[in-house]
């Protein structure tokens, strides 16, 4: 099938990838009463949870390289989707281990996902790298946007084990649209090697992008797991207001996305990077400082939700360009952890701060985090042309010796 159509597939399995993980937000009030846990717990198990969902994808990626990108994704989508249903027992018992199992299970299977679409992606869209990016996210987001009130719903009627189950499901059903009946073939380069983390690590032109990488996932993953419960806890906000502004977060970044891809490929990943992390640090601290909360919600609400995900495509297209083709799946494996994994820690300190000072101070700490991510932005390299692999640099390098 065409390229458009599996532009689509991806982006229907990046929308199922995170409405895994945007459940816990809008019934984290209902579940850890249930649970009888406190932020500290919460934050200590989604922390883990998070940290295998990014340290997976250091093994997603050289796995796609390797065994081809749509049975990775499958793998993804089978695994994840069964293992929601371990969340009945969690309900039933009123057991952390199981909620904590049932969560760190379908982190590993979702693990697999990024790193493989991103490099598929960076691939087969060469010409307009960010603008693919951008679509891919685009797809992503508009599944996801309504997760949090669908969850809430479906969560507070008939329980919240049941809205894992009913996303759960939907992951095993779309696994069967990543088999080979349905034209969506492997990408993989048959007489090329795939590169490994080591090698992925020693390409010095992705370290101060690396880092960069560090401090958006230590506001991100913050903000992700404790907006809504902030809402309720700091602004007095009822609980299904408060899942409607989380659900319209995502929906600002349906345009962000788009927006993002665009503007990159036009005047470049590094400018779009500038301006994303100052729209997203403006956001933060409207959400904290403008006395109107009515005010300060609806600013941070659009800021955070157009300019986060605007960030998006811009930092994986300047990824790509930066790594060379045969290790691109490690790069974003390498890449996807440090954000995601190394950046749940916040969850963890988040909810330290919450439990004994409040959320405002845990908010002041994310925030700062984004003030780093902003400074680093003014430090990243140009968009350069996709790197070489190593056998074509080889290549490059002998033929101008004999010119």
């Amino acid at each position: 099938m065409g390229k458009d159509f599996r532009l689509l597939l991806l982006g229907a399995a990046h929308s199922l990838n995170h409405s895994l993980f945007v459940i816990v937000p809008p019934l984290l009030s209902v579940i850890m009463a249930d649970l009888s846990v406190s932020n500290k717990v919460i934050g200590t198990v989604s922390m883990a949870a998070s940290f295998i969902y990014g340290f997976g994808a250091l093994a997603g990626g050289p796995l796609g390289d390797k065994i081809g990108e749509a049975k990775t994704i499958t793998i993804f989508l089978l695994f994840s989707g069964f293992s929601t249903f371990i969340m009945f027992a969690a309900g039933a018992t009123k057991s952390l281990t199981f909620f904590a199992l049932a969560l760190i299970l379908m982190a590993a299977g979702s693990s697999l996902y990024h790193p493989t679409a991103n490099s598929l992606i960076s691939k087969t869209f060469s010409e307009h790298v960010s603008e693919s990016m951008g679509l891919h996210g685009v797809g992503g987001t508009v599944g996801v946007v309504l997760t949090p009130t669908i969850a809430w719903f479906i969560g507070s009627s008939l329980g919240w084990p049941v809205a894992f189950a009913f996303f759960g499901s939907l992951c095993i059903i779309f696994a069967f649209l990543f088999t080979k009946k349905f034209g969506f073939k492997s990408h993989r380069g048959k007489r090329q090697a795939a590169g490994s983390i080591v090698e992925a690590l020693q390409i010095r032109e992705l370290w101060l992008l690396l880092v960069f990488n560090i401090a958006i996932g230590f506001f991100m993953k913050g903000v992700e797991l404790y907006f809504p419960k902030y809402l309720e806890d700091n602004r007095a906000v009822n609980p299904m207001w408060a899942s409607v502004a989380y659900t319209l977060v995502l929906a600002f970044g349906v345009p962000g996305q788009w927006i993002g891809g665009k503007c990159s490929d036009k005047y470049g990943s590094k400018k779009m990077l500038i301006v994303a992390s100052a729209g997203i640090c403006l956001g933060l601290l409207s959400l904290l400082f403008i006395p109107v909360y009515l005010i300060g919600i609806s600013v941070f609400i659009v800021l955070y939700g157009v300019f986060f995900y605007a960030h998006q495509p811009a930092l994986n297209a300047l990824t790509g360009f930066l790594s060379p083709e045969t290790h691109r799946g490690a790069v974003y494996g390498v890449f996807f952890f440090t954000s995601f994994g190394i950046g749940s820690i916040s969850q963890l300190i988040s909810g330290y701060l919450a439990d004994l000072y409040g959320f405002d101070p845990a908010f002041y700490m994310l925030t700062v985090f984004s003030f780093i991510a902003l400074g680093l932005s003014f430090l990243l390299p140009e968009r350069q042309k996709p790197a070489l692999s190593h056998n074509k640099r080889e290549k490059s390098v002998s033929h101008s010796s004999n010119e």
